[in-house]
Order: C-alpha cells, then structure tokens, then sequence
C-alpha cells in the first residue's frame, strides 16, 4: 500500500502543494543567489512531444520539475517555473487530442502523485509555463495516469490507488467510475479507444478491466493474463483495430481482439518488469525494461536487448513525424534519444538537473560528487574547477555514502566497501570486504570508519578493528581526545581501554561536531554539548523538533541543521545557526560543503546548488 499523511507537518505541506497548483500562492523561482551546477541528468518519469512540433519534448521528473526541450532533446530548460510541482512526482503527461480553437497550444495534462501518498490532476494551456488544478472530487491518494478521451471533449479519465475516476467537464469535477468493483486497486495504466471512444481499459497492479459505455460499468479481461501481473502501460497499434500491446511486471502482452484474449511473449528478455513500450511505423516494436531496452523485429516472438542494461525505462515516445528519433524516460540518466529508429542510443541532458547527490568532498580545486540511484550515471563526477565544469567521464564507484579527506589523502565509504584514491585511480581497501560502509570520520591524525555492524581506526597505516560491545552502530565523531559512537539507545565515548556510557535527551539520535562539541540531532531535536564536561552533566537544546545535520568541513560555516522544511547553516563566528533560504524543500538536502567562500548543497533530485557565502 501507498504512504498516508501522518502528521500535521505534512498535512500544512499538502495544503501549500495544493495552494501552489492553484495559483494562489505563486512559487519563488530559483533565488538569484543561488546557483544550479553544470551537472546534467535526470530521474524522468513521464515524456510529451507536442502534436504539432515533433522538436518540442516536455520531461517530468519525480522531483516536481517540467524540462522543455525545443530542439529535439539537445538541450533542456524550465517550461516555466523551475520547481512547477515542488513535493509531487510527474507520473504522466498527455496532450489533449480534442482543440475547439487550433490556433491556440493544445492543452497538457499532468498527473501527479505526492511523497506521503497524495495525488493530483494538473493542466496547462500554454505549454507548461502555468499550471491551474483540476481535482475537485478526487480522493487525497497517488493519481497514476490520466487521459482525456479522443472525440469527447471534457472527458478524462485518472487512475488512482483506488481505482478509476473520471470527468466530464475538463476535470473541474470528478466521479469515482469503479465503487462497484473494489478489486480494481492501483490503476497505472489507462487507454481510451480513438475509434470507439465509449471503450476505456485500465491496468491495475494485479490485471486489466475494460468499459464499453464510457467508464459507467467494467468487467475483468483476464483470459491469457496471469494473475498479478501489474500493467504499466497499454499501446495500441495503428492501422490494426484490436491489437493492443501490455506491458507488466511480467514482460509484454499482445492482445488482437480489444482485450478479449491476452498472449504473452517473453523469449529473449533479460528482465521481466517492463514499464514503457512504442510500436513503430515500420514494425519494430520497443520494450522499456528496469534492466535496458529491448526490441523485436518479428512482431514480438523474439526479443533482443538494446544498448546500455544499466537503464531502467520509464517511457518511451517519438512523434509519427519522426519515427526514426525515439525517446527514453529513464530512472537517475535522464532522457536518452535514438537517431536510427532504435538502434543506438545517446543520452541527451544538458541543461537538466534532477540528480540525486549522496556526497560531496572538496579535494583541492577538485570537487568530487557522489551521484547515486542514476543508472547509467551513477558514480563519482569529478569537477576540476570546484564546480565551474565537469569531466565528460566519470569514476564507477558504488553508491557514495560519504567522503573523507586524512592526511593528503581521500577516501570514499560506499555501498560496497572502504575506497582510497591513489592520483586519479581508486582502490578498494581489503580490510573491510566488499561490505557497505556508511561512514568516515576524521580528525588530526585519526581516522575511523563505521559500518552498519562495528567500528575500524586506521592505526599503523591499516585498519583494524575497534573494540565495540553496545548495539549496532549508529554514527561516530573525533571530540576530545575521544571518539564518541551512539547506537539505538545512548552515547559512548571510546578513549584508549575506557567504554563510558553517555546519558541522551532522546534514544536513537545521530553524533557528528559541530565547532568544539558535540551535536547529537534525530527525532528528539537537536542538543549540544562540550566534550570535556562530565558524563552526567546535561545536553543543551537547540530545538526540540525532529532534525539532523550535514557537515560541511568549514571551520566557520561548518554544518547545516535541517528541521523539518526549514535550513539553517552554523555560524562559528556568531555560535548559532543563522537562516538559510533555499530554493527547493529544504528536506530533500543531501549533502554540504565549503569550497572558495561557496556553500554547495547536494539534494535529492535538484542536482548541485551552490550560493556565495558573505
């Protein structure tokens, strides 16, 4: 099942999201003072390409934002607003077919479903610049899809967690079409017949359904479909009446008589979930799976994969103008395009931003990015410039979990052991396996590396071993003459053979330093306190509310305090945490660093953003 809304945060949250969609509260642009990285790529859920300009390609992301491409994916920019639908991931885009005025754009349709669960329907009449809400009557739950009907003005139809919804006034009012058929959960795909325009079919997460009288009454089109395979996208063929291609969790479906019988076809696929499908004009069909694309000359008995397996797809589009260029939605690369009708594939980002950082370092003048969950693109991108540009290539380390810097030297703790970087080469250290490593952290001539289960020192120009007896780890910290581990229930400070117990304002929280003391931050808020006092001496609040903090590696501006969606950066010159603005949810910080009077900050989905420090 889906998220809910838990708490009265995310509800004043959801309201603001709503209010955004509206218009009645106008979403700030990308502060002037801030600055978005030349790092390009993207995790792209839904692709559009106008009707009538087959070089004009819209890209929604899962992190709220509309890329614009007018020249065939070359390059991309905001259609409108940077951040149009900022909480909301964009699950599908369509043009409405139906135009009473050609002169005018078509109308885009946008649905949209929230972090914690919610949904939403969204249109816009001049090609993605403004955007005006059209939900009234849909439940507060994850829209999947949404379709305006061929040949029937004002007729739409969403798919929604709880099934299948529609309208018949341009969405300004909605019904909920399938009450007599609970069964029909999770609706993800939807198709309405351009020849018969009263026939709808919907895939839901277990099988399809089809209506005939225009969504009023629905029955099961199971015959050939195994149970529970979730259907993510419908594909009819043109020129052939009937025939309408499947895809699912379990690898592609051809039916040739509206749904009646259902064949399945698997023979050369490498994987079995299969989000996205085009036929094109010439016959070959394309099948976007989360492990590559594949495609099929012989009318789907057989499959062959197609370039890069790192590529999990979400879509796949072209414009009948142009069938020899195709489009890619994938999950982390971005948009990648084809010139030979599917053949090879190149990907096409520049000027999109949507990548998730897990780490930043600063080594020198290079600035070193963790990017992680992005297929193709995952790995460590390398700017020789402090962020002013980037290698075209890009080192293929695990996922970073975080960075370290110890005497000259630069290390990388990964989802799949403890790296060191020896000139521009990283090694794998053996002392630690291949297992995943959260955490370094350094101090002087110490250095300690944590992993979900124990502790390591570098001593003697290895690690070894520290000696650990509480639960498993949580986060460490160098203060002192110490260093301070905290677990699931309280603190420990480890100096020399001494294992002393710590008391906690709240279980569960997270170490790191913040100046000369400790900052322990969680569910409980945000205390402090200096490392030489005695153990029961008390914690000091900084705020009470749930919170935690990325170090920069400053000695001035030296970490970020993110509460709820508010930031706030540390100034050691003044000892308080002063107001940081940023242009985006101030959850979805990643990462922090300090590099030539910048603060950059990595996110989760908006790239690298970087702000010049008074």
């Amino acid at each position: 099942m889906e998220p809910t809304v838990p708490s009265r945060r995310a509800d004043r949250t959801l309201l603001v999201l709503a209010l955004l969609l509206l218009g009645l509260i106008p979403f700030r642009a990308m502060a002037t003072d801030w600055q978005t990285l030349p790092l390009f790529g993207g995790d792209v859920r839904a692709l559009a390409i106008h009707p009538d300009d087959p070089d004009r390609l819209f890209a929604g992301t899962s992190a709220g934002q509309l890329w614009l491409s007018a020249d065939g994916g070359r390059t991309w920019g905001p259609a409108g607003e940077p951040l149009p639908f900022p909480g909301w991931v964009v699950s599908a885009l369509r043009f409405d077919p139906n135009r009473a005025d050609p002169a005018r754009p078509p109308r885009l349709w946008a649905a949209l479903f929230g972090i914690w669960g919610s949904g939403q329907v969204a249109s816009s009449d001049d090609l993605g610049r403004t955007w005006s809400a059209r939900a009234t009557g849909l439940p507060d739950e994850p829209v999947y899809t949404v379709i305006p009907v061929p040949g029937r003005d004002g007729r739409l139809f969403a798919g929604t967690l709880s099934g299948v919804w529609g309208s018949e006034d341009g969405g300004a009012t909605w019904t909920r079409r399938t009450a007599d058929l609970p069964e029909m959960q999770k609706v993800t795909s939807l198709l309405a017949d351009p020849l018969q325009p009263d026939t709808v079919i919907a895939g839901t997460w277990r099988r399809a359904y089809r209506s005939t009288d225009g969504g009023r009454t629905w029955s099961g089109i199971f015959d050939g479909m195994v149970l529970d395979s979730e259907v993510f996208s419908l594909t009819p063929i043109a020129g052939r009446p009937g025939e309408i291609w499947a895809t699912t969790c379990g690898w592609v479906y051809r039916t040739v008589d509206g749904g009646d019988h259902w064949e399945r076809f698997k023979e050369g696929f490498v994987e079995r979930r299969t989000p996205a499908f085009a036929a094109l004009p010439g016959g070959k069909l394309l099948a976007g799976t989360v492990a590559g694309l594949h495609a099929s000359t012989d009318g789907g008995l057989t499959w062959a994969p197609v370039g890069d397996p790192a590529l999990s797809i979400h879509g796949i589009a072209f414009h009948p103008a142009h069938p020899e260029r195709v489009f890619l939605a994938t999950e982390g690369s971005g948009v990648w395009v084809s010139g030979d009708g599917g053949a090879t594939f190149r990907p096409a980002n520049e000027g999109m931003t949507n990548l998730r950082i897990s780490a930043l370092a600063v080594f020198g003048q290079e600035l070193l990015v963790g990017v992680s969950h992005a297929g193709a693109f995952s790995g460590t991108h390398l700017s020789r410039d402090r962020g002013g540009s980037f290698e075209p290539g890009f080192e293929r380390l695990p996922n970073v979990l975080d960075f370290g810097i110890h005497l000259g030297r630069l290390y990388a703790a990964t989802e799949r052991g403890f790296y060191e970087r020896r000139g521009t080469a990283w090694f794998l250290l053996p002392e630690l396996g291949e297992g995943r490593v959260e955490e370094v952290v350094t101090d002087g001539e110490r250095l300690a590396v944590r992993t979900a289960t124990g502790l390591w020192e570098l001593a003697g120009g290895k690690l070894a071993p520290r000696a650990w007896k509480h639960g498993a780890p949580r986060s460490a910290a160098f203060a002192g003459d110490a260093l301070w581990v905290s677990d699931a229930t309280a603190v420990y400070r480890l100096a020399g053979a001494a294992n002393d117990t710590l008391g906690v304002p709240f279980p569960g929280g997270r170490l790191s330093r913040l100046a000369d003391q400790l900052l322990l931050t969680g569910s409980g808020g945000a205390w402090v306190r200096a490392p030489g006092l005695p153990l029961e001496a008390p914690w000091a609040p900084v705020t009470t509310e749930p919170s935690r903090v990325l170090a920069t590696g400053d000695p001035r501006w030296s970490a970020v305090l993110v509460t709820g969606d508010t930031a706030r950066l540390y100034d050691r010159t003044v000892s308080k945490f002063v107001a940081l603005p940023v242009p985006f949810p101030a959850r979805d910080i990643s990462a922090a660093v300090v590099a030539g009077g910048r603060l950059l900050l990595g996110t989760s989905g908006y790239g690298v953003v970087a702000r010049r420090l008074e």
